[in-house]
Formats: C-alpha cells, sequence, structure tokens
C-alpha cells in the first residue's frame, strides 16, 4: 500500500526551518557589520561571535537535511515544469548557501595565517580542518559571495510562497504548526515570519562589541627611577592574581649574607600590550620565584622566576586561547617562560636593576627588571617592570608582525611579598 503524504511537514523539519532562517538572515547582517568594525577587542569578540552563529548554522542545516530524507512531506504543489524546476533549483541552492556559507568560513579560519582558536559562543572549542592553505583566497571569495546569493534565494522563496497563498494554494500552511489552520491566519502568520526576518537580519546588522576589559596605558621603556613602594591592597584589581607560593631557594644562596626568601600569597605578575590603539592588560594565574637577595650582598644575590605561559588571563577567554597558539606563546611546545638574573646591581636606596636572560617562545634574549624593595626584618615587599620587545621572542608573528597595528613594545610589571628564610 501506498502511504498518504501528510498535510503538513514534521515538527521538527518546521521547527528548523525557522530557525535557520532567522539566523541566516541574523547572519547576513552581521557580516555586514562586522565589516565596519574598527580594528582591535571589538572586532576580535566579533568575529568570534559571527564563527559561532556559522557553526549553529551548518549543525542545524545538516539536521535540517537528516529530517528531509528520513520524514515524509507533503506533496508537490501541481505547477508548470517551469515552476516546479525553478522551486527545485531554489530550494537545492538555498541548502547549498546554508552548507557552504560555514563550512567555506571554517576554512578561512582554518588556513588563516594566524590560527584563533574558535570557542563557540565563548565556551566549546572548535577544532580546525585539515585542508590546504592554497584553499583561503577561494574560500574567503565564495564565502563573501554566498552571502548575496543566499539574499536572493531567500527574496526568490518568499516570492515563491506568497505567490502560492495568493493563489490560494496551501504551501505556506505545510510550513505552519497545526494551530494555524484557516487561509487568514496563514497570512497574518506569513507576514510575521517576513517581519521578524527583516528584524533578524536588522540585529545582526546593529550588533555592536564593546571592550569587556579594563583598559590601561602602555608601560613605555623608561630609565627613570621607579615609584615609591606601598603595601598592595588585598584585591589590588579585578585582574589580580595570587602566585603561587616558591620552594624555598636555598641551593642558589652563594654567601653566607645572601638568604633565601618565599613568596607569600597575593602577589601579580601581568602585562600590558597595545593594538590598534587600545591597551589590553592581562594577568598569569600561576608563576613562582626562587628568590636569593641581600643588599649588602648583590654579588650573591640572584632571582629565577618561571612562568606558566598556559595561566594567561586577559578578561577574554577567546583571546586566551590565541595567545597560547602557536603565533603567539606556543604553549603546546614551550608552556614555560623563565627569566634568570646573572647580575643584580643598585641604582639609588630601595631600587634596583636586574640583568638576566629571558627564555620565551624557544628563543632567549637578555633583559633588564628594574625593581623597587623595601625590607622590614623578615619581611620584603617588591615591585617592578620590564618592557620587552615581543617580536625578538616571535611573539605574535604572521599576521601581527605588523607594529602599526599591534605594538612590538609590551610591558611587563609585578608586584610581590616575601618571607625570609634560615633566619
Amino acid at each position: 500500500m501506498t502511504t498518504l503524504p501528510p498535510a503538513r511537514y514534521s515538527g521538527a523539519a518546521i521547527a528548523l526551518h525557522w530557525i535557520i532562517a532567522a539566523l541566516l538572515l541574523f547572519q547576513i547582517g552581521l557580516g555586514w557589520a562586522l565589516e565596519e568594525l574598527p580594528k582591535g577587542v571589538a572586532q576580535f569578540t566579533g568575529y568570534q561571535f559571527h564563527k559561532s552563529v556559522g557553526i549553529a548554522i551548518l549543525l542545524f542545516s545538516l539536521a535540517r537535511l537528516a529530517v528531509r530524507f528520513a520524514k515524509p512531506r507533503p506533496a508537490p504543489v501541481p505547477a508548470s515544469k517551469a515552476q516546479t524546476l525553478l522551486a527545485s533549483a531554489v530550494h537545492a541552492a538555498l541548502y547549498g548557501v546554508m552548507i557552504l556559507g560555514p563550512l567555506t568560513g571554517w576554512v578561512i579560519v582554518s588556513t588563516a595565517k594566524v590560527r584563533l582558536q574558535t570557542m563557540l559562543f565563548g565556551t566549546v572549542p572548535w577544532p580546525d580542518l585539515p585542508v590546504s592553505a592554497a584553499l583561503h583566497d577561494p574560500a574567503e571569495g565564495l564565502h563573501g559571495l554566498l552571502a548575496f546569493v543566499g539574499l536572493l534565494l531567500i527574496a526568490l522563496h518568499v516570492a515563491g510562497a506568497l505567490y502560492h497563498h495568493f493563489k490560494r494554494e496551501d504551501v505556506i500552511g505545510r510550513m505552519m504548526p497545526a494551530a494555524i489552520a484557516s487561509h487568514k491566519a496563514v497570512g497574518i502568520a506569513a507576514v510575521v515570519a517576513i517581519v521578524g526576518g527583516f528584524l533578524a537580519m536588522t540585529a545582526g546588522r546593529s550588533m555592536t562589541f564593546a571592550p569587556t576589559l579594563p583598559t590601561a596605558p602602555v608601560v613605555e621603556p623608561s630609565s627613570s627611577d621607579m615609584p615609591d613602594i606601598e603595601e598592595p591592597p588585598a584585591a589590588a584589581s579585578d585582574v589580580a592574581v595570587e602566585a603561587e607560593p616558591s620552594a624555598v631557594a636555598s641551593e642558589l644562596a652563594a654567601s653566607a649574607k645572601a638568604s633565601p626568601w618565599k613568596l607569600e600569597k597575593g602577589g601579580r605578575l601581568g602585562f600590558t600590550a597595545e593594538y590598534s590603539g587600545e591597551a589590553i592588560r592581562g594577568t598569569f594565574n600561576r608563576w613562582d620565584a626562587a628568590i636569593v637577595f641581600d643588599p649588602d650582598d648583590l654579588p650573591g644575590s640572584s632571582i629565577r622566576v618561571t612562568i606558566d605561559l598556559a595561566s594567561v588571563e586577559s578578561g577574554d577567554g577567546q583571546r586566551d586561547d590565541m595567545l597560547k597558539g602557536e603565533s603567539f606563546f606556543g604553549t603546546a611546545a614551550q608552556p614555560q617562560a623563565r627569566f634568570v638574573s646573572s647580575a643584580i646591581r643598585k641604582r639609588g636606596e630601595g631600587r634596583y636593576v636586574a640583568n638576566g636572560t629571558l627564555s620565551l617562545h624557544g628563543k632567549s634574549r637578555p633583559v633588564a627588571v628594574n625593581f623597587a624593595l623595601k625590607i622590614d626584618g623578615n619581611k620584603a615587599i617588591a615591585s617592578g617592570s620590564t618592557t620587552l620587545q615581543r617580536l625578538a621572542f616571535g611573539v605574535g608573528e604572521s599576521e601581527f608582525s605588523a607594529t602599526d597595528q599591534m605594538k612590538d613594545a609590551v610591558g611587563v610589571d609585578f608586584t610581590l611579598k616575601a618571607t625570609r628564610q634560615g633566619d
């Protein structure tokens, strides 16, 4: 026996149809909005959101395609051969846009010079495609074209549905819930759907992505005196983190005077960078310092700092994943950065400079760290800063090697409290 076709599409098909329609129109509007965003944190956040919506469209479209083959559909409306071919071509092309649009975007981010980890809505990591970099430019051209093709196809699809509706052929009603049954109710629902689609595209076009980080001026290289040391407050800033206690560094003691010091909780190790004129501040959650120091025995004093680069926090999880990637810190191959002093000299009352070597991203370079120190019995408070040239360490290469967009100079600052050991 032949099963009669249903009067309307299945509930899953109806739900997916309208979800995809709204997302597609929103995404097209969002794509136009991104072209006008200024470079910086806002643009980075916007493109991450655009990628998230694109993957959602891809997944919903694949589900819709599966439902199309798994569930029976209403019988085609009687029409001329030309109308039937046009309707079939528009439907097939719409599926192409729904799937190829996100796929070409996926290829673009997978072959970009700077690989930015895709985090779906800032939460779920999404992998890159294992495709050749030669596909980047073709995918980019096709991706932009598909937005205009998609709009044209949607307009044709709506026009065809309205044409049948005005002929009192129940085409729109088949893609509506069963509660919307009368011809008049279907007409009202169609108008609501068209207005909703326009609002979805307008919402995407109107999206703004304000920076979510506190900003601060970039620390510039300076040979001027360090500021006076003050007791750091319990919560110096909303991005402050605790430094892990140091292991006792007695093995580094080079004389009877220079004593090892143990870090106390409440320290901060941070950095400030400038991207497209916007100052961005970050910190490291996990770092350790082995300190042997006495102001009367500087030759016997030493400092060794180890930083867990994967603990970076800049106020944006997506940017943090980018910083951990191979174009920046490359934590998969080089998970730590290390500073080892070679000489410490006095610059003034309570002020010092530690010359040494910083190893970062597989490269080692000389670095001088200015710091101010206040010792009260067996307690000490220190703060300091230095300026690194990121490109000297291969940090932020390829697309970010242009210093007009991302400045080469990166300020590093720290505050810490420590207790003398061994007394």
